[in-house]
């Protein structure tokens, strides 16, 4: 369930783990750095950060497009972290699944690494180190280099894997088919329709540019912690102005 998205995993770090913190911002806002080319002809650029969502072949990215971008200090964290289901914390659950079932044995890794978020925002791309080094300098006189850190190949033993109530509570009301709320009544769905429609007129947003406003809603939201498919969006904006006939005076 938790791989078809279902059912949200979270880790707790009893001993703390080692990692890269960051925050989802629009993509024109991602720091960019140039690197030479692998042929030594040249150089070529690339954006220091993740597409929050997966980019279909053909799409352009827009300078609104969400972006995970870490900075570059390694920190230790500690506490209940839920899987992001992007990177390694993704296969790790395949392995996992397969190991039970007796599939067969999950052998890829992702090279990005391995991300995990909280509701506020913040996301954490777990590392690992390598050993450190002695070596002798031509006078004979050793110093140990410490060992830099890379991208960790998964969640590791150190941590405990759990389930939130809140989550095992959402999942039993889908399958049962109940609803944790009650639906919106006819009248009360128009009315938040309409605030929606002022807070765009508002923020200059055109609602019945449904594709581009979604996009912009959902960065926005995004920045705020917070996921909301693009083609849910737009189809709410779509229900804009029936709502308003209903409200016109």
């Amino acid at each position: 369930m938790a791989l078809d998205g279902h059912l949200k995993l979270t880790v707790d770090f009893p001993n703390r783990a080692k990692a890269r913190i960051g925050r989802v911002i629009p993509y024109k806002d991602v720091p960019h750095h140039e690197l030479p080319s692998l042929d030594g002809k040249g150089t070529f650029t690339y954006a220091d950060g993740y597409p929050l969502h997966d980019i279909k072949n053909g799409e352009q990215l827009q300078g609104e497009t969400p972006f995970i971008h870490f900075g570059k200090e390694v920190v230790s964290i500690d506490g209940l972290w839920d899987l992001a289901m992007l990177g390694n914390e993704r296969i790790d659950i395949e392995f996992d699944l397969q190991n039970l079932i007796g599939g067969p044995e999950v052998t890829m890794t992702n090279i990005e690494g391995t991300f995990l978020n909280r509701s506020d925002g913040t996301w954490a791309a777990l590392q690992d180190q390598f050993e450190d080094r002695t070596i002798a300098d031509p006078d004979g006189k050793k110093k140990t280099i410490r060992g830099s850190y890379y991208p960790a190949g998964g969640l590791g033993t150190d941590c405990t894997r759990v389930i939130r109530t809140s989550e095992i509570l959402a999942l039993q009301s889908r399958l049962d088919g109940t609803a944790l709320d009650k639906p919106l009544a006819g009248r009360e769905r128009d009315t938040l329709l309409t605030i929606i429609a002022a807070l765009c007129k508002d923020a200059g947003h055109d609602y019945t540019k449904h594709a581009k406003t979604a996009g912009l809603i959902q960065s926005t939201a995004a920045k705020m912690g917070v996921s909301i498919g693009e083609t849910t969006i737009e189809g709410h904006l779509k229900k804009i102005p029936d709502a308003l006939g209903t409200r016109m005076k």
